[in-house]
């Protein structure tokens, strides 16, 4: 095991004595040296500045869907189930029975969508704290986008849906 350790530092030794050696060589002879690292670099922000802001739209958006959306359909049920529940004593049992079919379509319909979001909002906190625990900037960008991102393709269709719901109702 000490073997291995005392090769590993020679070999860092030997990285940075010739990294040393290009930069003075470059220097002599009037030539920028492109170093790696500073490309890395800049791509590595570019992956942080594109995941911060990916991230920052899911959890805004899961935000908004639990604490403004799901209420919204909560009440719009409500709401719903007192004019069912009315239609009965003002109409004819004939046109009570289709409003009474018709609302509790419509209700089942909100409870499908508020499921969808509930579950994919579950899915994109877990694939965010997986993604989380990666040190590549690169690769938990791309891991964000192929795991996280579904999700949230899915629960925009889920909100676009129960909004129209709502704002029908």
């Amino acid at each position: 095991m000490s073997t291995v350790r005392f090769s590993l530092v020679g070999i860092a030794a030997k990285v940075f004595e010739t990294e040393t050696w290009l930069k003075m060589v470059s220097e002599c002879f009037g030539t920028r040296s492109v170093v790696k690292e500073n490309c890395s670099d800049e791509q590595e922000t570019k992956w942080e500045t594109t995941l911060k802001r990916q991230q920052q739209e899911a959890h805004s958006l899961c935000h908004q869907v639990i604490h403004q959306l799901i209420p919204q359909a909560g009440a719009c049920q409500m709401a719903m189930l007192d004019a069912i529940s009315q239609a009965s004593t003002v109409y004819a049992p004939d046109e009570a029975e289709i409003i009474f079919y018709e609302g509790n379509k419509m209700m089942e319909e909100i409870s499908g969508h508020i499921a969808g979001i509930l579950y994919n909002t579950r899915k994109v906190r877990e694939a965010n704290r997986n993604t989380g625990k990666m040190k590549d900037a690169h690769l938990k960008a791309v891991m964000y986008h192929n795991s996280v991102m579904p999700y949230l393709d899915t629960l925009r269709f889920h909100i676009d849906r129960l909004n129209e719901i709502i704002c029908l109702a």
